[in-house]
């Protein structure tokens, strides 16, 4: 028969947890607290916005510009499902950068950027979007579709980082001899950065959206 007095057998990982509770106890017991959550680390993830030039830019034709209705802003679905920074390697890989991410949807931005760049260099006087369109049809605005191709980093075959950015874009202009219509494709000039600043990165696919509402005014500026 086993003594009444006979110790339990513990296991080694057995006494190195009992060792620990008893530690705990010890230091509450003491008034230190004790916790066995980790501590949470800090979120490093920083958050960018697309931006436009702060400067006008007084043209001729502005004070005769017309409403512009940009009636669809198309952005690629790899851009579109997803806040976070994309960078476009060899063929067909792309990278969505953690920590570095859009504080609004892409779209969002892009149109906002495009709307403001309109009314500055003086190629629309007001820029409207679906459902307010509705509202300023006995205006006669102006439809523009821009379609969005690319808007990302590039890692070069070099080794060194770009900016690629590309839209397609369309307009109509109603008139009483017919619609009057034009397109085009704009691609940015290659920039190039450090590739870890995002910040950087923000900065030049704002410029970008901002070359790209450049080319649309003055097309539509030089219709008769």
């Amino acid at each position: 028969m086993a003594s009444m007095n006979a110790i339990p057998f513990l296991s080694p990982a057995r006494r190195v947890r009992l060792g620990a509770a008893t530690a705990c106890l010890a230091v509450v017991a003491l008034g230190g607290g004790c916790s066995l959550i980790p501590t949470p680390l800090p979120d490093l993830t920083r958050y960018y916005v697309l931006s436009s030039s702060e400067a006008p830019a007084a043209t001729a034709r502005s004070t005769a510009a017309p409403v512009v209705n940009l009636a669809s802003l198309e952005v690629p679905g790899y851009l579109r499902t997803t806040r976070n920074l994309v960078i476009r390697s060899a063929g067909n890989e792309v990278t969505f950068v953690d920590g570095a991410r859009w504080g609004e949807a892409l779209d969002v931005g892009l149109a906002r950027v495009l709307r403001e760049t309109l009314v500055r260099e003086g190629g629309a006087s007001r820029v409207v979007q679906p459902p307010v369109a509705a509202a300023v049809t006995a205006l006669n605005p102006w439809e523009l579709r821009v379609q969005v191709l690319s808007c990302e980093g590039r890692r070069r075959p070099d080794g060194g980082w770009g900016v690629a950015f590309s839209a397609r874009y369309e307009w109509v202009r109603p008139g009483a001899a017919g619609p009057v219509s034009g397109s085009g494709v704009f691609t940015a000039e290659e920039r190039g950065w450090e590739g870890r600043d995002h910040g950087e990165l923000a900065r030049l696919l704002s410029e970008a959206v901002q070359g790209l509402g450049r080319e649309i005014a003055e097309r539509m500026g030089s219709v008769p």
